[in-house]
């Protein structure tokens, strides 16, 4: 009798662990895990190796000179170019250390002895907000260099830009994520 309970109790047990609900909180889970993970680690790289956009100086500032530099953009140009993003650098600033503390908070929360996903999925959606006020400031950047430049240069960036992606890519392809190869 004591076997029939515990076969029983097996069979409960194995039927919830199956069930839709229990999969798909597993999954989520495991994809919130795979996202806080991923992206902190992909910004966390793309800050130690000075990706900081142009308003922070680093690879992308030097980037965005080259590229000037390649269309031909006068120094009036550059000038101005350069006051754009140093006016919008205090909000930029702000944005990213916004973000950072929040990923903080999500690595902590990911870490806790007791995971909450309520308090998880808030931490996601406050740094999905905050990436998108990024975006915007970044493109608002974007929107303003571009006036500055003629059509001409501004076909002959997009050109330097698609020239640089496929580089990347042809990279990433050959060499894997952050320049890892196979050993």
């Amino acid at each position: 009798m004591d076997t029939d309970i515990t076969n029983d109790t097996n069979t409960e047990l194995a039927r919830a662990a199956r069930s839709p609900r229990r999969r798909f909180s597993r999954r989520m889970m495991g994809a919130v895990a795979a996202l806080a993970l991923g992206g902190a680690l992909s910004l966390s790289v793309a800050q130690a190796r000075g990706f900081g956009g142009p308003e922070g100086g680093g690879f992308a500032a030097f980037r965005m000179h080259k590229i000037l530099d390649r269309v031909g953009a006068t120094d009036a140009q550059k000038a101005q170019i350069k006051a754009i993003w140093e006016g919008l650098r205090p909000q930029l600033k702000t944005l990213r250390e916004q973000h950072a503390g929040l990923r903080q908070q999500l690595t902590q929360a990911m870490t806790a002895a007791t995971i909450d996903p309520a308090a998880i999925e808030k931490l996601r959606q406050q740094s999905v907000g905050v990436m998108d006020k990024l975006s915007s400031v970044m493109t608002q950047g974007f929107v303003q260099t571009a006036r500055v430049l003629t059509p001409e240069q501004r076909k002959q960036a997009a050109a330097e830009i698609e020239k640089a992606r496929e580089h990347r890519r042809a990279h990433f392809d050959e060499n894997g994520p952050a320049g890892m190869g196979e050993p």
